[in-house]
């Protein structure tokens, strides 16, 4: 009896043990979320997430995260990079603004995204062309975002008349500015953009400032020059004008000390009185 209920206290403990460790697999079913391992299917939809769960079962091929409160959404390293097998990716009804290039570089396998009923204002250059690259996605859902028509999103309507994979691409419209309100984005051209405006006007402004500055430098040089070439003329003006100036001093200098002394003044007047002529004179 003894040996009976030391193997069943060993089964329990066995089972305990397997039940734990299972549910500390990373293939366990996140809280939020609801999982079947036969469909391959994970959804968390409606549930106001503001993140991607983490520890998303990898044997996921469709998972939908449809009807939440997410914002942004972390590069490959984060909660897309341990799913290789996922083949469709519902993001729609999020509050989505901008995609990272490298969201979805790990998903090799993805055929089917849908981005639609976000707030997405612009899709950058890189991350069209990390879309691009992925060769099994066929179907991507851009419609109900806020597009800003401007010289950001050329690159988008570059890719959109030249690409069959956005679906329903003649749907999609400028929301902003008002004078691209409900214009189709696949009609819009490069002058529709105002692409020709400067983006970075800080940069323009530093170069401008170096550009300033060389030029200043040159002039001060070309100055110091000319004043070393014309050093001995320069100098020999410098000395006609300090003799000029100091022969004007000193005649001013005498001028106060006749006024400024009284003898001197008398003086003066004396001796212009002995040449005043008394009478007439005739020659002989």
């Amino acid at each position: 009896d003894a040996t009976v209920k030391r193997r069943a206290a060993l089964g329990l403990l066995l089972q305990v043990l397997l039940g734990w460790g299972s549910a500390q697999q990373p293939g366990s079913c996140p809280a939020p979320c609801e999982c079947s391992e036969a469909a391959r299917t994970v959804k968390c939809v409606n549930r106001n997430l503001t993140a991607v769960p983490p520890d998303l079962p990898p044997y996921a091929r469709l998972l939908f995260l449809t009807g939440n409160r997410l914002s942004s959404l972390p590069p490959c390293a984060g909660a897309f990079a341990s799913l290789p097998s996922l083949r469709q990716l519902d993001l729609s009804g999020n509050a989505l603004t901008s995609l990272q290039a490298a969201t979805f570089h790990s998903l090799a396998q993805l055929q089917s995204l849908d981005l639609s009923h976000n707030s997405l204002k612009c899709l950058k250059n890189a991350t069209i062309t990390q879309l691009r690259s992925r060769p099994a996605l066929r179907r991507i859902s851009l419609g109900h975002n806020t597009w800003v028509c401007d010289c950001c999103i050329e690159h988008l309507v570059s890719w959109l008349k030249g690409s069959e994979q956005v679906e329903g691409k003649g749907a999609l419209k400028c929301s902003y500015p008002d004078k691209m309100r409900d214009k189709p984005l696949v009609k819009t051209s490069s002058s529709d953009l105002d692409c020709s405006v400067p983006v970075d006007i800080q940069s323009q402004l530093q170069t401008s400032y170096v550009f300033l500055g060389i030029v200043l430098a040159l002039i001060g040089a070309i100055f110091l020059l000319v004043l070393y070439l014309n050093r001995k003329g320069i100098k020999k003006w410098m000395y006609n004008i300090r003799d000029a100036c100091r022969d004007h001093m000193e005649g001013y200098h005498y001028r106060y000390e006749v006024n400024a002394d009284p003898r001197l003044t008398n003086l003066s007047s004396k001796t212009t009185d002995l040449f005043v002529p008394c009478g007439e004179y005739a020659c002989m």
